[in-house]
């Protein structure tokens, strides 16, 4: 029974786009899977979300994150999240994935835009939102990577 409850809850969940993430709203609770199949939640415990919903936006994340490792990331407690959900999934599984699976950081991917519908964006930058005991306290868009680098001091 108890089974049957927490797979009802799991299914109601990700019925339901995402709680807007604004100004000293939390985190919404989120299981994105990342390029290599893996499956991660979110949770209140991220300092720095990195956010592209682009190609462009992808590309100035991939210049600022480009020779940081996953370790560093998760020791400064900083994720990437796409919405990758605008791509024709021939092009993801032919070109993106691919490309993706060489990063040496994880990608989280959100394939339908559900997920991510509610989160803040511009066109051809990268979200990058700060959180301070589990709240937004901070939201700045990076249309170049160097300075999207700085920012993270990586």
């Amino acid at each position: 029974m108890k089974s049957y409850l927490v797979a009802a809850a799991l299914t109601a969940a990700s019925a339901f786009p995402a709680a807007a993430l604004e100004m000293g709203q939390a985190l919404p609770y989120l299981t994105l899977e990342d390029q290599h199949g893996g499956t991660h939640a979110l949770t209140g415990n991220v300092e720095t979300l990195l956010f592209t919903r682009d190609k462009a936006g992808s590309d100035v994340a991939s210049v600022a994150l480009d020779g940081i490792e996953q370790s560093e990331l998760e020791a400064r407690q900083v994720v990437y999240v796409a919405d990758i959900s605008i791509m024709p999934s021939i092009i993801t599984s032919m070109f993106a994935l691919p490309k993706m699976r060489k990063q040496p950081w994880l990608t989280l991917m959100d394939n339908k835009g559900d997920a991510t519908a509610n989160f803040p964006h511009q066109a051809n930058e990268v979200t990058l939102v700060r959180f301070e005991d589990g709240n937004v306290k901070e939201i700045q868009f990076y249309a170049d990577g160097t300075e999207l680098k700085s920012a993270l001091a990586l």
